[in-house]
């Protein structure tokens, strides 16, 4: 894989560009030749993520300066892309489905999992306390249907939901699980849609 200036700026930009700044760089490098899948590898992130992001640059300006202000997401930024190019090309299926909905949440969480530096067995044992957790929460009764604003990227739930690091009394591996429990559940209202994508972000740490 090319090494290039490019990857290598993104690589240190990537925390603090926008989605849509994101979005572009990446498009940038891809235009050099260098394929999706190369990027996303050098990021150590997901193909399918960035192609989700390059879907947004598809929305109109107008739309784009409201992702920007931050009055919608880059998820209903996408929604909107493809709106309109179903309104252009009707015989085209670009509907963001259920299942996409689901795996685009899977690889969000397997980014963040990486993100830790942890060994795959510490990555399995966060997302199986987590799971966990939220099946005693529901034969609790104390999962409400409570969500993040809608204007909020999971990007920002996630900074906000951190925690301080441990200092002894708490392990690494159950205080990422609270960060990810807590983030998770405020990015992910949709209760089925958030335990599938955990279920299958925690059958792909096997291969990460």
């Amino acid at each position: 894989m090319t090494n290039t200036p490019s990857i290598v700026q993104l690589q240190s930009d990537w925390f603090v560009f926008s989605d849509l700044d994101r979005a572009r760089a990446v498009l940038a490098i891809h235009k050099t030749g260098i394929s999706i899948r190369s990027v996303a590898a050098h990021l150590l992130l997901s193909e399918s993520l960035l192609r989700h992001l390059l879907q947004a640059l598809q929305a109109p300006d107008s739309d784009q300066d409201l992702a920007r202000q931050g009055k919608i997401s880059t998820n209903e930024l996408v929604r909107r892309a493809q709106a309109g190019l179903r309104s252009t090309q009707p015989h085209e299926t670009l509907t963001i489905d259920r299942d996409q909905e689901i795996r685009v949440a899977a690889d969000l969480i397997c980014d963040w999992l990486l993100q830790s530096q942890l060994c795959g067995p510490a990555r399995e044992a966060i997302v199986r306390e987590v799971r966990h957790t939220f099946i005693t929460m529901k034969e609790a009764g104390l999962l409400l249907p409570v969500a993040a604003p809608t204007n909020m990227p999971v990007s920002q739930i996630i900074r906000r939901t951190k925690s301080a690091r441990p200092d002894g009394r708490i392990d690494i591996v159950a205080w990422f699980a609270q960060w990810l429990c807590v983030w998770s559940f405020f990015a992910f209202p949709d209760e089925d849609i958030r335990d599938t994508s955990l279920h299958l972000a925690l059958e792909k740490q096997a291969s990460m």
